[in-house]
């Protein structure tokens, strides 16, 4: 995982008609300054040999059980770099413009016999495709790319060759509106995977009164008996306990967890109040599962980058929370905190980017949407933040497995 780490910067989600997430492209850039930008929301240069060359095993941590999309280079193409993640852990991304020749198509096809499923990345009909779309399972269309009055053709004609055809760049509720008229089968942009709010809805009673619960749990001085009394009290919860406390560390064995109390130490009453928290606020099942996601990896990276930005770790951890309810509830974040007995400095810093602990979350959520050039407020080390992002969803995507499975007991 060391070279993942080194150059990953982010996961774009790929949803699918249901808006429930089918996987996860994997976004990469060098260590140092690229010189050809990466198309995609993070920017920089691609090193899938990093993930599909080196990374044996390690891919579960970064995208759970769902499936990674990952650009091949030549070498990838040319069997020169061997792939050994496994071929049900990956879709292979295929860019036209590297298959020039018949050696790069019998490169494809030693890929497709070894049981690898290939996406057609930045699709376009030109002359002799179809050899290449006949090795395909699925075809990327960017539709800023293509003229509004032939991308219909084209995804006919995608579709007519049995291909499931993903809308690529789409960042309006007009243009998801248009896509899924036009028959694309998932789609992958902004507006899927950035918060939306409604300004006018107010909180409804029980909703108030779960966040004001949650807000009382993540206070450092909340007794853990109080955490102990509200896990015990719920078969479902403590079901979700034990899945979390069984995680173990990134890579290593799942850990055999027999009792509560046992569970409660291994978690640590920090992620214990924290995760109650985020139960208590999602208990509805409102929140889709990457809205749940991007809570976890704000509130997580936060905590990491805390000490070098001249924050408490658990205030890092805690902002980072609270900044994100505005992704768990749907509503502007100023009318949130407004309902919340919340210390100022962490309000404002919140609100306002003021302080240390504001700018800390200012950063971090610049760098969660894609934005790394403007994570400069606390002058933290590029690879400093880069190192935090990756451990932060591999500990997110062990979490939020976690919660799935407790739902499946449901």
């Amino acid at each position: 995982m060391t070279a993942v780490i080194e150059t990953l910067v982010g996961r774009q989600p790929i949803f699918d008609r249901d808006l429930a997430v089918k996987g996860y492209e994997l976004l990469f850039r060098s260590v140092d300054p690229p010189s050809v930008a990466l198309d995609g929301p993070f920017g920089g240069h691609p090193t899938p040999e990093d993930l599909l060359g080196t990374a044996e095993g390690g891919i579960g941590a970064l995208v759970g059980t769902k499936k990674a999309f990952c650009n091949a280079s030549p070498g990838i193409v040319s069997g020169e770099t061997q792939i050994r993640v496994p071929p049900d852990q990956v879709v292979v991304e295929i860019r036209q413009p590297i298959v020039s020749d018949g050696s790069a198509l019998a490169g494809c096809r030693r890929l497709l016999d070894s049981g690898y499923s290939l996406a057609l990345d930045d699709f376009q009909w030109t002359d002799g495709v179809d050899d290449l779309l006949a090795l395909a399972s699925t075809v990327k269309i960017d539709v800023e790319a293509v003229a509004p009055d032939r991308l219909p053709e084209l995804v006919e004609r995608c579709r007519a060759c049995h291909v499931e055809v993903i809308a690529q760049k789409v960042d309006t509720f007009e243009e998801l509106g248009r896509c899924a008229s036009l028959g694309f089968d998932y789609f992958q942009g902004y507006v899927l995977s950035r918060p939306h709010v409604s300004p006018g809805r107010p909180l409804p009673p029980g909703r108030l009164a779960g966040l004001r619960m949650s807000a009382r749990l993540l206070d450092a001085e909340c007794p853990v008996s109080e955490i102990e009394e509200i896990v015990r009290s719920d078969p479902a919860m403590t079901h979700q306990l034990l899945q979390l406390a069984g995680i173990g560390a990134p890579g290593g064995m799942k850990r055999t967890v027999s009792t509560v109390r046992q569970a409660l130490v291994l978690v640590g009453w920090r992620r214990l109040q924290s995760w109650v928290a985020l139960l208590l606020l999602t208990d509805d099942g409102s929140a889709s599962e990457e809205g749940i996601a991007a809570v976890l990896m704000r509130a997580r990276m936060s905590e990491l980058l805390a000490p070098s930005a001249g924050c408490q770790a658990d205030a890092g951890y805690t902002a980072g929370l609270l900044s994100t309810l505005d992704v768990v509830l749907g509503m502007p974040i100023v009318k949130i905190l407004d309902a919340l007995p919340l210390d100022a400095d962490i309000r404002d810093g919140i609100l306002n980017g003021d302080g240390p602990l504001g700018r800390l979350v200012a950063d971090v959520t610049d760098y969660q949407l894609g934005r790394p050039e403007r994570a400069s407020r606390c002058a933290m080390p590029e690879d400093a933040v880069r190192t935090a992002a990756v451990e932060a969803l591999t500990w997110t995507v062990g979490m939020t497995s976690a919660l799935e499975s407790a739902q499946a007991f449901d």
